[in-house]
C-alpha cells in the first residue's frame, strides 16, 4: 500500500487521469488532464456528457497509475470524491493560471471541475505471472 504522502506526490506528478462517474444510469470512465491543486484534483470540461454528469452525480472516482513492462512493477492511485464545478472567479484564476493543456478546442467554453477527496488510497503493484492463453494469473 501507499502512503496518503505518497499518493499525493504521485498526484501531483501526472497530468492524465481517468475520472469514473455515473451517466444516464450507467458507469462512464473517461481522460482528463488535471491538476492536483491544494488538496483536490481539478480539470476543465466543455460541455456534454462529463459535465452533465458532474453535475447530477456528486460522486465520482478518479484514477492515475503506471506501469513498466520491462520490470512488471507499476502503481495505482484511486481518489473517491465529491465533485463540484467552480463558479467563483478568483478560483477560476488560479486553476487558469496552473497552465494545464486542454484538449477543448479554444474556441469552446469550458467549466473547471474540482474532486474534493474523501478518500485516497493506493498501492505498488509487482511482478505477477500470467498465462495469457489462459487469461489467469
Amino acid at each position: 500500500m501507499l502512503s496518503h504522502t505518497e499518493c499525493e506526490e504521485m498526484l501531483s506528478r501526472c497530468l492524465i487521469g481517468r475520472i469514473g462517474l455515473l451517466s444516464a444510469g450507467a458507469p462512464l470512465i473517461l481522460p482528463v488532464i488535471f491538476a492536483y491543486s491544494q488538496g483536490a484534483v481539478v480539470f476543465r470540461t466543455a460541455p456534454g456528457e462529463k459535465l452533465d454528469a458532474v453535475w447530477v452525480n456528486a460522486l465520482a472516482a478518479f484514477e492515475i497509475d503506471d506501469w513498466d513492462a520491462v520490470t512488471e512493477t507499476g502503481w495505482s492511485v484511486l481518489v473517491r470524491g465529491r465533485t463540484e464545478s467552480v463558479h467563483d472567479e478568483s478560483e477560476v484564476a488560479r486553476l487558469e493560471s496552473l497552465g494545464l493543456p486542454s484538449w477543448v478546442p479554444a474556441l469552446k467554453p469550458t467549466t473547471w471541475v474540482c474532486i474534493r477527496p474523501l478518500e485516497i488510497t493506493g498501492r505498488r503493484i509487482g511482478t505477477f505471472i500470467w498465462s495469457r492463453g489462459s487469461g489467469q494469473r
